[in-house]
């Protein structure tokens, strides 16, 4: 692609980027806290799929799409994979700058546009992303670029917010609109197959289709014992379901990898 066939799409979808980077741009950033994909916690399952998905690390060349705070980023780069974070926000890549002096790490940080990142062709080992291409305008376009960017034998891994469930749609427009952006569009399975449709293949595993309702009785009852126990009881119960094609369009996270051939 073209720079002016490049901008000319950037400039159609501008509204959208305005609107991310505003919203980003005035959220208080933290400093960052060490950083485990493994830990105990509500997202843990999917986060150990996609931590398998994305494989051997050291050496690879790796392109954080949407690196927010930099918490994959840096987890990465401990593990040995040499990684290139890009986020729309400036305020977001300063903090990933300066945490990454803190944390003495060896790792780039760059304002770009996730929607047809700036590199050459085959640059990239793995392209990742940690629920982030959700706020993307074009997946078509998007996975088009992963591809062009991958060298040969070279894949993406994603973990993104599925739309369809029913008990994170109500918290979604009820009890926490401000909290997502006015373009997020959390994906359906058919987004996915987009990129299925690109690279010829895809792995792709859905988790949590009942276990939300934990949240909602830690929320109603606020007892973190309650919440541990019904979350543990509802993740047994709903894995098996998961497997069911018709039921993976209302689960609530999905983990998917694609392969450039």
């Amino acid at each position: 692609m073209d720079k002016e066939e490049r901008d000319k799409i950037l400039t159609k979808y501008e509204h959208v980027f305005k609107n991310e980077e505003s919203y980003y741009g005035k959220k208080k950033v933290r400093s960052t806290q060490t950083f485990n994909l493994e830990d105990e916690q509500f997202f843990r399952l999917a986060n150990i799929k996609f931590r398998n998905l994305i494989g051997l690390l050291d050496g690879k060349k790796i392109l954080d799409i949407g690196c927010g705070r930099g918490h994959i980023s840096f987890y990465l780069a401990r593990e040995g994979a040499n990684v290139i974070g890009i986020d729309l926000s400036e305020s977001l890549i300063d903090h990933c700058k300066q945490e990454a002096e803190k944390l003495k790490l060896n790792l780039e940080f760059k304002i770009m546009n996730a929607q047809i990142p700036d590199f050459e062709d085959q640059t990239f080992d793995i392209i990742i992303g940690s629920r982030a291409i959700h706020h993307l305008p074009n997946l078509d376009i998007f996975f088009k670029e992963c591809k062009r960017l991958l060298k040969k034998k070279g894949y993406i891994v994603f973990i993104e917010p599925l739309k369809k469930n029913p008990i994170v749609e109500l918290n979604r427009k009820y009890f926490a609109p401000k909290l997502r952006t006015k373009f997020e569009h959390p994906l359906l399975i058919s987004d996915i197959l987009k990129a299925k449709n690109i690279f010829g293949n895809i792995q792709h595993y859905e988790y949590f289709l009942i276990s939300p309702f934990a949240m909602v009785i830690g929320r109603v009852i606020k007892n973190r014992h309650l919440f541990k126990t019904a979350y543990k009881i509802l993740n047994i119960l709903e894995k098996p379901i998961c497997k069911i094609r018709f039921f993976q369009d209302y689960c609530w996270q999905t983990v998917f990898k694609c392969t450039k051939n």
